[in-house]
């Protein structure tokens, strides 16, 4: 229960950051994923960020509308993949100061302890 407390709040402070963008924290984790990626698909996106299918397509369907990503057909028809807009791009590096206020004030909720610890735990499992 406690983790998915804290895992509320600190979303709660980056969601609060962002949302002069008009991004949440779950969107921005997707749009730098896919920058970083070039070309990526549902199925990429779920697996590297740990999402289920609905989170993905409900948030992939939000920033299309938004015009922060695009739709670029794949061999066949069952496939799609998509990537950062020129809108999107803009949009991500606007959020920065956001993003480093928000890491900040996570920081502090945290102290030194917990941002090492949630570090180590990170790279144990794999993650940058």
């Amino acid at each position: 229960m406690r983790v998915r407390v804290l895992n509320r709040v600190v979303t709660k402070i980056y969601d609060d950051c962002l949302r002069p963008y008009g991004l949440r924290a779950a969107q921005q984790n997707i749009l730098v994923a896919v920058s970083l990626m070039k070309l990526a698909t549902p199925s990429e996106l779920e697996r590297r960020l740990s999402l289920d299918k609905s989170t993905v397509s409900r948030n992939v369907e939000r920033m299309r509308a938004r015009g922060w990503l695009e739709v670029v057909p794949g061999a066949d028809a069952r496939t799609q993949s998509f990537r950062l807009t020129a809108q999107g791009r803009r949009m991500l590096e606007g959020a920065v100061p956001a993003w480093e206020r928000a890491q900040e004030q996570a920081a502090a909720l945290l102290g030194a302890d917990g941002v090492a610890l949630l570090t180590k735990t990170a790279g144990q499992m794999g993650m940058p």
